[in-house]
């Protein structure tokens, strides 16, 4: 497997939907895990609606050159307002393990460094990999939330 060059953040759009439905087909695995259909267009198109209506959110198709690899989504001012915590980073099963996640993390850490203190990360059901790639980052086990809910952090900078 070639190994993740560089990446490219790009802020989605009202018309990324079918994109974003397209990285999720193509990580079926992560959908299986947390108990879930890959959502279908209409709740795809419901949800980046959602997120272009909230100041706090952002979402972001993962590009390696033309090629959609993944899609990260954050809510800054959450859970307290000097924090933003990363719902989501997927990477196509296709793609995984090349650097894609890693390389989109740090993009993140250095856009958000003078906007927020800490980075949390989100990491939902039974998931070791994901436990290992944000152990493997610096971010450290916080708590246990909702059911099947693990929280990680990060300090960015200092208060």
């Amino acid at each position: 497997m070639t190994p993740a060059q560089e990446v490219l953040l790009r802020p989605i759009s009202a018309a990324d939907a079918p994109l974003i439905r397209k990285v999720y087909q193509a990580s079926p695995g992560y959908f299986e895990r947390i108990a879930m259909a890959v959502p279908d267009l209409a709740d795809v198109e419901r949800e980046v609606e959602a997120i272009l209506s909230d100041p706090n959110r952002r979402a972001y198709l993962i590009y390696d050159g033309e090629e959609p690899v993944g899609y990260l989504d954050y809510k800054l001012h959450y859970p307290q307002p000097q924090d933003a915590i990363v719902t989501l980073i997927l990477i196509t099963e296709d793609h995984r393990n090349r650097g894609y996640g890693r390389r989109a993390v740090a993009d993140l850490e250095a856009m958000l460094y003078h906007e927020v203190e800490r980075l949390f990360a989100a990491v939902y059901g039974d998931n070791p990999a994901a436990v290992a790639f944000w152990e493997s980052l610096g971010y450290r086990f916080l708590k246990d939330g909702a059911p099947s809910v693990s929280w990680y952090y990060k300090r960015l900078k200092r208060a």
